[in-house]
């Protein structure tokens, strides 16, 4: 009997390709209306999966600080403070 994987197992990728087929078999446009529902129904549900894979992973994105030259240590990774520093604030 097949067992079906935990989310967790499931790589990042792999929900991607099942998600770009979905959007193709939506797009051809050949499946009933139920078929169809239920297609965005696993896709809008694929895509939830994702973003909070996404999510987990940026939190444990560290960024390396360089305090002195000898000496390092590390700190959250944040998206503002980088964007702060890319446009000069």
């Amino acid at each position: 009997m097949k067992t079906k994987k935990k989310n967790e197992d499931i790589q990042f990728e792999d929900y991607l390709k099942r998600l770009e087929k979905i959007v193709h078999q939506l797009e051809e446009g050949e499946l009933t209306l139920d078929e169809s529902i239920k297609l965005y129904e696993e896709g809008m549900n694929i895509s939830k999966l994702c973003l909070d894979k996404l999510n987990k992973a940026k939190q444990k994105i560290e960024q390396l600080v360089i305090e002195n030259e000898e000496k390092y240590s590390t700190k959250p990774f944040s998206i503002k403070k980088e964007e702060d520093t890319a446009n000069g604030v």
